[in-house]
């Protein structure tokens, strides 16, 4: 599972219903952001669950196309 770490902390959040927002920049260096403070930048906002549900299909797509 390429996502474990990641998909664990969003997990922990919403099971504890902490109120936070991510951004993904998917690629080559893939990175996750927790927006806390003075967010600029242009990619796209996720919650835990958003960014759960998203990272659950990407690699059901990853794994079809090995």
């Amino acid at each position: 599972m390429k996502y474990k770490s990641i998909k664990k902390t969003l997990r922990l959040q919403i099971e504890k219903g902490v109120k936070a927002l991510w951004t993904w920049k998917k690629g080559e260096q893939e990175e996750f952001t927790l927006i806390y403070k003075n967010y600029g930048d242009n990619l796209p906002i996720y919650t835990p669950q958003q960014l759960i549900d998203l990272l659950t299909k990407e690699e059901l797509s990853l794994s079809k196309n090995k």
